[in-house]
């Protein structure tokens, strides 16, 4: 049996005892969540006034007299300690300490004499003399004879557990208003699944408070004496009753899942009527969870993992509306354009059209509405990571703004890449809440494996599950139709298609052999099937093949619905696929294509059966499929690198069609029984990878400038902090006690390296970025580009340095040269660079090679930058991937093209500011303006004139009419239909209808 009595004091008698703000609250939220976890737990709760000397006298003697020889006893203590270690009471008197406070040796005759098998003490007090902290500083004895008493305490079956070391201040935690102590033993026994031994606990807290302390800028070590003879287990804790009663600002909305009932939690009836008719059965369990458990609708901040389809995107949506209907706004974070684009009309046509909600987007191209979400002119916005991060360092009010930030996809942190992103938005997020910034946020992950800590250092709940609605029956299957799955005994074998049926094909055997069948079978059983492919090139040939084999009706609606002109080599593949009731869906494709496939495929009854997609369908794209087959574990490339079982769950679980099966299913091809059960073992039975930090602490400049760009002054020892407060810096320090040290090392030879580029000025002990270093910290380059950037336009006249040129020149940088170019032959493909030379002169063409790692990455800077230029130019699609791909095994196809163009265009407002600075001159904005709009629609100047009018064309038609002649949406309102629909192809007459309604 445990027994236990928990006192905090905030509030002291004598007026020369400083009050506090968090003892009586870490008193109640320890004895709360205590008695909610543990039945029949008899403990005492004490705070303030009732908290007196004889009180706590009386407490500790009733609770251990009580005890025998199988109890365990707990006591905890928050508020004022003494340097002669003493514990403060409410009535303690400074001119009478020793009458009226309790000393350790007095704990220690009560300790030593209890039957009790084990005796704890929680101490969240400090006897360090620290003024702002749990100290009581009356300068009685020197510190260096502070621990020593302590020991006395503990003992064999007594165990004292200190907020602080002897000479370290006990710190508050101004959010939660918890002791960092105290607040770290709740957060470890409330994400606890089971039991926790005194020693893990310690271990846990003694992390958890030296890594949060840090972040704060302050050292403090909980230590521990003593020990027992066996295992205490302190039982995993849950919030209940009592901690809803004591705690009401976190008394959750409680729901039976029942969606129009969510409008007593203050959901307008607008928008649960709109709700309970898409969502007639109601909220999923995980749903309910979120809101009773989590608190998602009472202002929590949580953090969610579940597998595709399990619902949780609509709580972002849930928290969206509470956040709107208590008049903030809510903004939600997505990995990719598409999905902001796919976002933004499926809010507008629910949320906007049927509740009046303004929503808006913000994805670095030309729909952007930057200008109204900078005035508050929204309730929803939509944000790409990239785009939110660099408004809401440049312009950091926005987040004063926002009620709620929704962050999907969210283990896009461990990328290499997008991870910095994710980093440091979520980072400057976190570093707001000292200024009182506190946006509700809410991240949504795919499968994951452990959370590592993620939700600590977010400072959030955690609700994590496997359950999905449609159940997933996950499996690999050899070229004999061998399909070894996870059945509900464990791994069974089953003929999933006959073995004669997989036949070669081809002059080698393939994938295609087992695919065909495969699909056959599936669509001829009624099912919709996504096959994932590693590549472009293999997506669009199996979609080919497969409609060739397969013989299925033409998806004619959905070939109706691409746009006409400006072909590429894909879209013209596209409708071959789609002649047979298959469509493929990359990065080859345009906007609208994917749009028109992706809206084909969701058709319950559309024509469209099997999709071959490449990843980024698994990365929230709407298309669920019956069954998924991936058709390869590895990307392409050099170096090929293998799926992580992260990446696999969710492609499978793009599988189970809610409403439609009871169960959905994955396919993974192998060649032998040998590699199937390889297979299986690795990513069937596999563990998805904990999410972890992209932070390189090796090399650490891009993080130090991103991280000063949002602050405008900090004291040069504090930039330790800035790195603290990162996902990376909280897990190092989580892990390896010395880390800070380290980095303050590497730090100083960085700042200091900062200073000399100009990057940093120093006043005193001071630091700030200069006009120079703020730039490169508000862009989107690594330091070391956006130092190479800073040396080539030094080399450059202010001639030279035209945007036409600079945009050739940002080819330089390291974010460039890791875009992948295709070119034949080992060393490139040389005739790129006297073409680069002719086109754009020998200053900027040979400027091309400047720190080129090799005659390869030259030509391919000099093959990009021909490549937007003829984009720009508005050269046609085909043209230019004629032009380019040296064979089919090195082709450049529209993806590429585009891919080029985004890529310089999302750089080149950074290079220009840049440049500017070091020029000494002021940006050309119209004319920055004008090339933005031509990197964004591939067009010529002279035909830009064709955007203005009241709709959009798309690139084909707009070039069409410039090659016709018509340069303006007048010239065009002139042409009669059948002159029109010559030009531009069918679109004709709908767009004479809408010139002259």
């Amino acid at each position: 049996m445990m027994r236990a009595a928990f006192l905090g004091i905030d509030r002291y008698h004598d007026p020369l005892v400083g009050d506090l703000t968090g003892a009586a609250r870490d008193a109640t939220a320890l004895w709360a969540v205590m008695s909610d976890s543990i039945e029949g737990l008899d403990a005492q709760l004490i705070t303030n006034e009732d908290a007196t000397v004889d009180a706590m006298r009386a407490a500790i003697e009733a609770t251990l007299s009580a005890a025998n020889e199988d109890d365990v006893v707990m006591f905890g203590f928050a508020g004022h300690g003494t340097p002669d270690h003493r514990l403060v009471l409410h009535d303690t008197e400074v001119d009478n300490l020793p009458g009226t406070t309790l000393g350790m040796d007095e704990l220690a005759r009560w300790f030593r004499d209890s039957k009790a098998r084990a005796v704890i003490l929680l101490l969240d007090c400090c006897f360090s003399g620290g003024a702002s902290a749990r100290v009581l500083n009356i300068g009685l004895i020197p510190r260096n004879a502070v621990a020593f008493p302590l020991v006395e305490v503990a003992g064999q079956g007594r165990i004292l557990f200190a907020a602080s070391s002897a000479d370290q201040e006990a710190m508050e935690d101004p959010q939660s208003r918890h002791g960092l102590f105290t607040k770290a033993i709740i957060d470890t026994l409330l994400t606890a699944d089971a039991p926790l031994g005194m020693l893990e606990l310690v271990d846990k807290v003694t992390r958890l408070v030296s890594v949060n302390a840090q972040r704060y800028g302050y050292v403090q070590s909980p230590t521990m004496f003593g020990q027992t003879q066996g295992e205490v287990l302190i039982p995993p804790g849950r919030v209940g009753d009592r901690y809803r009663a004591a705690f009401p600002e976190y008394g959750n909305f409680q729901t039976n899942g029942e969606i129009l009932e969510l409008t007593k939690a203050g959901i307008p009836n607008e928008a649960a009527d709109a709700w309970n008719e898409r969502f007639p059965a109601g909220l999923n369990t995980l749903q309910i969870d979120a809101i009773n458990d989590k608190g998602v609708l009472s202002g929590q901040s949580l953090m969610v993992v579940a597998p595709t389809s399990a619902g949780k995107t609509f709580i972002g949506e849930l928290a969206a509306i509470k956040a709107i209907a208590a008049g903030k706004k809510a903004v939600f974070l997505l990995p990719y354009k598409a999905l902001v684009n796919e976002k933004f009309e499926d809010f507008s046509a629910l949320y906007g059209d049927r509740l009046g909600l303004r929503i808006a987007r913000c994805s670095g191209d030309w729909q952007d509405q930057v200008s109204t979400v900078l005035r508050g002119k929204y309730d929803i916005a939509f944000f790409t990571y990239e785009k939110f991060l660099s408004l809401s360092v440049s312009s950091s009010h926005m987040l004063n703004q926002i009620g709620l930030v929704v962050l999907d996809e969210a283990q896009f942190i461990t990328e290499p890449g997008r991870g910095m992103v994710v980093e440091l938005l979520l980072t400057s997020i976190i570093s707001a809440r000292r200024r009182g910034v506190c946006p509700q946020l809410i991240t949504l992950s795919a499968v994951i494996g452990h959370a590592n800590s993620m939700d600590s250092w977010l400072g959030c709940g955690l609700l994590q599950t496997n359950y999905r609605p449609v159940p997933l029956i996950e499996g690999v299957m050899d070229r004999s139709g061998a399909f070894t799955r996870l059945g509900p005994n464990g791994p069974e074998t089953v003929q999933l298609i006959a073995g004669h049926e997989i036949r070669q094909r081809r002059q080698k055997s393939s994938s295609q052999d087992m695919i065909v069948p495969l699909v056959r079978n599936l669509i001829e059983a009624g099912e919709k099937v996504i096959i994932f492919r590693n590549a472009r090139g293999p997506a669009s040939g199996c979609a080919e093949y497969l409609a060739s084999e397969l013989g299925l009706e033409a998806a004619q609606d959905v070939i109706d619905a691409l746009p006409e002109g400006d072909p590429s080599a894909m879209s013209q593949s596209l409708r071959r696929a789609l002649a047979g009731g298959v469509a493929f869906h990359n990065g080859d494709l345009t906007r609208d294509e994917r749009v028109a496939v992706e809206r084909g495929f969701r058709e319950p009854n559309g024509l469209i059966k099997a999709l071959v997609a490449t990843s980024t369908v698994a990365a929230g794209v709407n298309t669920p499929a019956s069954t998924v087959i991936i058709a390869e574990t590895d990307f392409p490339g050099r170096t090929r690198t293998p799926y992580t079982v992260a990446q696999y769950k969710n492609m499978a679980g793009r599988a189970g069609r809610l409403g439609y099966e009871a169960e959905g299913r994955s396919v993974l091809l192998a060649e032998t029984p040998m590699e199937r059960n390889q297979l299986f073992r690795t990513y069937v039975q596999g563990t998805p990878e904990a999410i972890t930090s992209s932070f390189d602490s090796a090399q650490p400049g891009t993080w130090t400038i991103r991280l000063l760009a949002q602050v405008r002054e900090i004291p040069r020892d504090a930039v330790i902090d800035l790195i603290a407060n990162t996902y990376g810096g909280f897990l190092a320090a989580l892990h390896y006690p010395n880390w800070r040290d380290r980095m303050a090392s590497s730090l100083e030879q960085l700042l200091n390296r900062m200073i000399d580029q100009g990057l940093i000025d120093q006043e005193g002990e001071n630091l700030r970025l200069t006009m120079l270093g703020r730039a490169c910290g508000e862009s989107p380059l690594a330091l070391e580009s956006a130092l190479r950037l800073v040396e080539l336009v030094r080399r450059l006249t202010p001639a030279d340095a035209t945007l036409e040129n600079l945009l050739v020149l940002v080819e330089v940088l390291q974010e460039r040269d890791e875009d992948y170019t295709p070119q034949s032959g080992r060393n490139g493909e040389p005739r790129w660079q006297q073409e680069a030379i002719v086109r754009f002169g020998p200053i900027i063409g040979h400027g091309l090679a400047h720190r080129a790692e090799s005659d390869s990455a030259f030509y391919a800077r000099c093959k990009r930058a021909l490549i937007v230029n003829d984009w720009i130019a508005g050269e046609p699609i085909t043209d230019i991937e004629a032009h380019y791909s040296a064979n089919a095994y090195s082709r450049v196809g529209h993806g590429d093209i585009r891919g080029y163009a985004d890529g310089s265009r999302f750089i080149l407002e950074s290079a220009l500011r840049i440049a500017a600075i070091l020029l000494g001159r002021a940006e050309d904005e119209e004319a920055t303006a004008l090339l933005f709009t031509r990197l964004d629609h591939g067009l010529p100047a002279e035909a830009l004139p064709l955007l203005a009018g009241p709709f959009t064309l798309t690139r084909g038609e707009a070039l069409a009419l410039y090659r016709a002649g018509h340069r303006s949406f007048d010239a065009i309102s002139t042409l009669g239909e059948q002159a029109l629909t010559a030009i531009v192809g069918r679109r004709g007459s709908k767009l004479l209808a809408l010139l002259n309604p």
